[in-house]
């Protein structure tokens, strides 16, 4: 079997389900992609940053801690990513501490993005406690986005955001019911980041 070309996405793709003796079915249950669009960019379609961020760390033995060369190459560069106790102490961007000790691959333009580990079941089942979201500090979040949020009482959240401009105020739900919507003034929050891609946790740490 020929080894692909780094640059082309779909024929990475191919070659890693065939050296993996895996059928498309299986294959898009391990990428948490539906089958059809896997067969769609195996056939060249422009893969979502969620899908090329997933693929590559199981492609790398499912490794969030990746050599920065080997992201490079993949045009990808490396994001630090906090823990939720990490992300409740950076009150400010310039908080993110310089100790964390995983690193996730994106091709995200926000130079200032980062990432988190989710903590908690509020988003489930969509998204579950231990998944990573990606975050762009330098976009900002509109109604209806993912997003995670640092208040300046309760920590961090992870939530759907809906605007209330007329209140100044921010209304935050969650995917789960048990989880009650809440509001909060603007002044309560010392940040809130839109989400770009949720990497699903692959396999039980």
């Amino acid at each position: 079997m020929i080894a692909p070309h780094h640059d082309n996405f779909a024929e990475r793709l191919r070659f890693w389900r065939a050296s993996q003796n895996l059928t498309q079915a299986e294959a898009a249950r391990q990428l948490d992609i539906d089958r059809s669009y896997l067969s769609q960019v195996e056939r060249g379609r422009a893969p979502g940053n969620a899908l090329r961020t997933r693929f590559f760390l199981i492609e790398k033995s499912s490794s969030v801690k990746v050599n920065g060369t080997v992201a490079v190459a993949y045009g990808l560069r490396n994001l630090p990513v906090l823990s939720w106790v990490q992300a409740a102490q950076a009150v400010i961007l310039g908080d993110i501490p310089r100790d964390w000790d995983e690193v996730i691959p994106s091709d995200v333009s926000d130079e200032r993005a980062f990432a988190i580990r989710l903590h908690g079941d509020s988003m489930e089942p969509k998204f579950s406690d231990g998944d990573i979201a990606i975050l762009l500090p330098g976009a900002a979040p509109t109604n209806g986005e993912v997003v995670i949020a640092n208040l300046k009482d309760e920590g961090v959240l992870c939530k759907i955001m809906h605007i209330q401009l007329d209140k100044n105020l921010v209304k935050l739900s969650s995917y789960n019911p048990a989880h009650p919507p809440i509001e909060r003034h603007r002044a309560q929050f010392n940040w809130i980041f839109p989400v770009a891609a949720i990497i699903k946790q692959l396999r039980q740490r």
